[in-house]
C-alpha cells in the first residue's frame, strides 16, 4: 500500500518523465485521497509529557497528572490528557484515535489548604462598637463545597459555605472584647 503522511494516504497523476508536456515540467495532481487507520506516529505527546525511548509519553518529572484544571469544581466534568495529542492537521481515522485522546474525567474534591483571614485596612486592633471587615481567601481547593466556622473570641461564633477563592467579605462589630 501507499505510505501514509499526516494521517493521509495520497494518490498522485504525475507526467511520464521524458515526455513533452504543455502542462510544465513539475506537474503532478492528486487523483485521490483517503484518511489512514490512526498510529502512534500520529499523535505527539501532550503538554507534561516526555516522549521516551520507547516511543511512549510519559510524564514529565514536573508534572502531576492528578492535578485537573484548577477551575474544576467538584461535580463537574473536565478533559482529562492520556499523554497524547493529534498532531495538527493530521487527518487519520479510527485506530488508536480513541485511546489516545482525551477523556472526560468526574472533578474530584480537593482538600482545602491556604486560608487567609484578614482585616481590610490591616490593622489588628479595632475600637469597641465599629464594623471590622474580614477578607477571607481560599488559595485551593474545592470552595464551593467547603464550609469556615469562625470565632470572633467574643461569644459570637458564625458559620460560612461556598467561600470564593478571589476573597469573600465578612463583617462584626464588636460589642466586647474579643480576639
Amino acid at each position: 500500500g501507499e505510505v501514509c503522511v499526516m494521517g493521509e494516504r495520497q494518490v498522485y497523476m504525475k507526467r511520464k518523465p521524458g515526455t513533452r508536456c504543455t502542462l510544465g515540467r513539475e506537474y503532478s495532481r492528486v487523483v485521490s485521497a483517503e484518511p489512514c487507520i490512526c498510529t502512534l506516529y500520529d499523535f505527539e505527546c501532550d503538554y507534561g509529557f516526555e516522549r521516551q525511548a520507547s516511543g511512549k509519553c510519559a510524564p514529565a518529572f514536573w508534572y502531576d497528572v492528578n492535578l485537573p484544571a484548577h477551575t474544576c469544581s467538584h461535580g463537574q466534568r473536565y478533559r482529562n490528557s492520556t499523554g497524547y495529542r493529534q498532531v495538527l492537521l493530521n487527518n487519520c481515522r479510527e485506530g488508536l484515535k480513541d485511546t489516545l485522546s482525551p477523556k472526560m474525567q468526574q472533578c474530584k474534591p480537593i482538600a482545602p489548604s491556604g486560608l487567609q483571614l484578614s482585616t481590610i485596612n490591616s490593622q489588628l486592633t479595632a475600637v469597641l462598637g465599629t464594623n471590622i471587615t474580614f477578607r477571607v481567601a481560599l488559595q485551593k481547593g474545592d470552595s464551593l463545597s467547603t464550609s469556615l466556622h469562625v470565632d470572633f473570641g467574643d461569644g459570637i461564633s458564625v458559620s460560612y459555605s461556598n467561600i470564593s477563592r478571589l476573597g469573600d467579605s465578612i463583617t462584626h462589630v464588636y460589642r466586647v472584647t474579643g480576639i
